[in-house]
């Protein structure tokens, strides 16, 4: 069974390869992003919580996208396996993580902070849905509208390069010490993010043995 994390900076990939390995595997690929978004969508009392701190720049506490998390690998499809998508991102999320289940791989996509924002000057993103796309690596079918609900992507203002390199700087300060505790145990499979799409899926793929 594999119970995974995809880690990473920003415009590594991982989400692109978090699709590939569900597909492959026939397991879920968990975004917490996007059950934060369904969470908002459901429109109960927990989902205009979720909204307001959005809404207000805020980050959404770590009990909350917990809960979420526990629910939602509780479910059916999630039985023999799943992918999580840059989750956790700090050190109390990983070991709370821990608490009620165990991961077996801990893939990280390795990019440089240069090739980071420079990459990000092509991304594009669904508003509705919250599909990521890029200009030149993953383009919509159609130019400028989402495959899944044709809505029309939009440049997201996190994605300037001042932005990025804020990112960047929050991810090396608290994504890293996650990586740390994982290699601790001996489940970190590295891989070299400067790499096409096609070449990192095929590392992924041969590091897994797949």
């Amino acid at each position: 069974m594999y119970k995974m994390t995809i880690l990473g900076p920003q415009a590594s990939g991982k989400g692109t390869q978090a699709e590939f390995l569900a597909e492959k595997l026939n397991i879920p690929n968990i975004s917490v992003g996007q059950l934060l978004r369904e969470e908002v969508n459901s429109a109960n009392e927990l989902g205009a919580e979720i909204k307001k701190n959005m809404d207000s720049g805020g980050l959404v506490p770590n009990a909350i996208v917990d809960k979420l998390v526990k629910k939602r690998i509780e479910q059916a499809d999630a039985q023999n396996g799943f992918i999580f998508d840059g989750f956790p991102r700090i050190r109390i999320q990983a070991r709370v993580l821990a608490k009620f289940t165990t991961l077996t791989h801990v893939i990280v996509i390795e990019l440089s902070d240069t090739e980071a924002v420079n990459r990000l000057s092509g991304r594009r993103t669904c508003p509705k849905c919250g599909k990521v796309y890029h200009l030149k690596f993953s383009p919509p079918k159609t130019e400028g509208l989402c495959d899944e609900d044709n809505e029309k992507l939009i440049i997201r203002t996190d994605d300037t390069p001042e932005a990025i390199r804020a990112r960047l700087k929050i991810y090396h300060e608290e994504t890293e010490e996650v990586i740390e505790f994982y290699e601790s145990q001996g489940i970190v499979i590295k891989i070299n993010g400067e790499q096409s799409i096609e070449e990192v899926k095929k590392e992924i793929f041969a590091k897994l043995g797949l």
